[in-house]
């Protein structure tokens, strides 16, 4: 039987992205854009939908959300937290 992968949200995830997003003026497209990731993933991201993220795909967004603030003199390095975090559930 195959095992059906949890979502973001189901695994205690936290969108953080939409505050990056607005902290940097951008839309999610612009993003998918400048990171050369299709938008149906930055969509699936963003709302906690995604059930897996590959490495060098997160890679390439925190790499464009880096180069977009470095674009607009922001004085600020984003890494993975900036994208999602993990948080403690209450059952732990």
């Amino acid at each position: 039987m195959k095992k059906a992968f949890k979502s973001l949200k189901e695994l205690s995830f936290e969108n953080t992205l939409s505050e990056t997003l607005k902290e940097l003026g951008i839309t999610r497209n612009a993003l998918a854009v400048e990171a050369k990731v299709r938008p149906a993933t930055i969509n699936e991201i963003e709302s906690g939908e995604a059930k897996q993220v590959n490495f060098e795909t997160l890679e390439s967004i925190i790499e464009a959300l880096n180069r977009i603030a470095e674009e607009k003199d922001l004085n600020v390095t984003y890494n993975v937290e900036n994208v999602f975090q993990h948080k403690e559930s209450a059952d732990q």
